[in-house]
């Protein structure tokens, strides 16, 4: 089956130009490959010129037919989904802010893997891990430092004397 790029319009055709000069290689690649096509060469003299597989030559130049010259420019990967969304990173920040031994753990201070266990428990996840955990509470902008030393004091004046003595 014979494959080639489509014809593209002068604006198209001063895309390609520009990513042409692109400084990463694998944008420069894709776009190398609808040039080659572009002068009438097959996919596999492209192939052979610049050591491809047919498989991603034919892929690029599909990607081009349809999208277009932005279609050549290197994509992100999606990388792996969020273990916890937003509501779920504000419960779990909640739970910290809550004394363990609320949850019958005989400490005043939380550790990553007490507070992964409670919050399993509590229905915030299904599992996660005690890295994880660090990882949420630092995306939610809170310091695993100065979560774990977090204290209640039934004296509702602490926080004013607690900062008083800082100073």
């Amino acid at each position: 089956m014979w494959l080639s790029a489509r014809p593209p319009t002068a604006q198209e055709r001063q895309q390609l130009d520009q990513l042409a000069r692109s400084s990463d290689a694998v944008t420069f690649r894709h776009t190398r490959i609808v040039l080659l096509s572009l002068s009438g060469q097959r996919v596999s003299d492209i192939q052979a010129a610049l050591g491809l597989s047919d498989r991603t030559v034919r892929d690029t130049l599909r990607r081009f037919n349809e999208g277009g010259p932005n279609s050549l420019v290197r994509r992100k990967a999606p990388g792996k989904a969020r273990l916890l969304d937003t509501p779920a990173r504000a419960r779990l920040v909640e739970l910290l802010h809550r004394p363990p031994t609320d949850f019958g753990i005989e400490s005043r201070l939380w550790t990553a893997p007490d507070l992964a266990r409670v919050a399993v428990a509590q229905g915030v996840v299904r599992s996660v891990s005690p890295d994880t955990v660090r990882a949420e509470i630092r995306r939610a902008g809170k310091s695993w430092k100065r979560a774990k030393r977090w204290t209640t004091s039934p004296d509702p004046d602490y926080q004013r004397k607690k900062g008083r003595s800082s100073g």
